[in-house]
């Protein structure tokens, strides 16, 4: 470090974590691959009126990612032709499944493409995500009639990936994957490069082949002061960086832990991870700290789900229960917090601007 670099400008000391990424072969893309969670009408209606429900919910309980899809076979009982019959078997299904958290989207299949189906998975599954498949260009139109966002489902191979293109192209879709998920289901035996090309372009999320898709969460950077006080405040700046092929649909909440053996102190932020997409993510926030004893402590920072389940960082640093520690940070006793305001005249990323020159006076 040269006497000339930004550290020697801080206005406190600080630590700055930079953490080392995993290697490729320790990489986990297990987030990326999907499962079809499919259940004909003949199975869940057998008898007009009476329900087999029960073996959805068995089989969300070991399927990666699921996707719900209702087969439009037609039971011994239903006439001919039945979209009102098959409408109310999504409404059915729509109230017993709707607030489960392990359903990942859930492609709307129909017996005749009608409205009355469409609507009936749009007010039936009100908090799940709803597919629509690419090329049903009538089924868009009708969502975006009624305001419903959506995800996509990609049928896409090495055959027809130029007519995939031309269709996000056409509808303007090439913006629905930072708020709902776009699901490739590759139709070939693998994967060809123009189709693993295009899937990153469109930011998919999931496939039904393991090509590496999905949200891949790096902390290229943590800074902390080095010493802290009890009740006082806590800066912390976050540079974290989304090397995946999509965001995180799920909503979670970043923490950092202080440890000292066997107390720990938990904190949750207030960064806003709904808005964060790919790329680089930074964070920067003044935490409030609770009346604690003084002395050495370990930083650990985490990001958890809704149902505590956490988001693996693809870093060397030791985790434990989600929390990867990040280093050691002081803690001292004082009647004031020295570092309050400390941010009011501070450029938080380094960057400290020089004054313009100023023009000498005539003579």
């Amino acid at each position: 470090m040269g006497k000339y670099s930004l550290e020697n400008y801080e206005k406190y000391k600080t630590v700055k974590i930079r953490p080392q990424p995993l290697s490729n072969s320790e990489h986990d893309a297990s987030q990326g691959p999907f499962e079809y969670v499919s259940f004909s009408w003949r199975a869940l209606e057998p008898v007009r009126g009476e329900y087999r429900l029960e073996a959805i919910h068995e089989a969300l309980r070991t399927a990666q990612n699921p996707i719900l899809v209702l087969v439009p076979e037609l039971p011994i009982w239903a006439p001919d032709y039945a979209p009102d019959c098959f409408a109310a078997l999504v409404r059915k299904v729509g109230s017993y499944i709707d607030s489960d958290r392990r359903l990942t989207a859930v492609l709307i299949s129909t017996l005749a493409d009608s409205k009355e189906e469409w609507n009936a998975y749009m007010e039936s599954f009100e908090t799940q995500t709803l597919l629509a498949e690419l090329q049903n260009d009538r089924l868009i139109q009708h969502l975006r009639e009624r305001s419903r966002g959506f995800g996509l489902l990609v049928k896409c191979g090495e055959e027809n990936w130029i007519e995939c293109c031309e269709a996000f192209a056409i509808h303007k879709l090439q913006k629905v994957w930072k708020r709902y998920q776009v699901v490739l289901h590759v139709t070939d035996n693998v994967c060809g490069p123009h189709t693993r090309r295009e899937a990153y372009r469109w930011h998919a999320g999931l496939s039904n082949l393991n090509i590496g898709l999905g949200y891949h969460l790096t902390l290229r950077r943590l800074t902390y002061p080095e010493t802290v006080y009890s009740r006082g405040s806590l800066p912390l700046r976050f540079w974290f960086v989304n090397a995946g092929s999509s965001r995180i649909y799920r909503e979670f909440q970043l923490w950092v832990q202080l440890k000292q053996g066997e107390v720990s102190y938990e904190y949750p932020l207030h960064a806003a991870t709904h808005s964060w997409l790919t790329g680089d993510l930074v964070h920067n926030e003044m935490v409030p700290l609770m009346d604690m004893s003084p002395g050495k402590y370990t930083l650990s920072i985490a990001l958890y789900f809704e149902d505590r389940s956490y988001i693996p960082l693809h870093i060397q640093n030791p985790q434990q229960d989600g929390y990867y520690e990040a280093g050691m940070i002081q803690v001292e006793i004082s009647d004031e917090d020295p570092l309050m305001n400390i941010w009011d005249a501070y450029y938080p990323e380094g960057y400290y601007p020089l004054e313009d020159p100023v023009v000498p006076e005539q003579e």
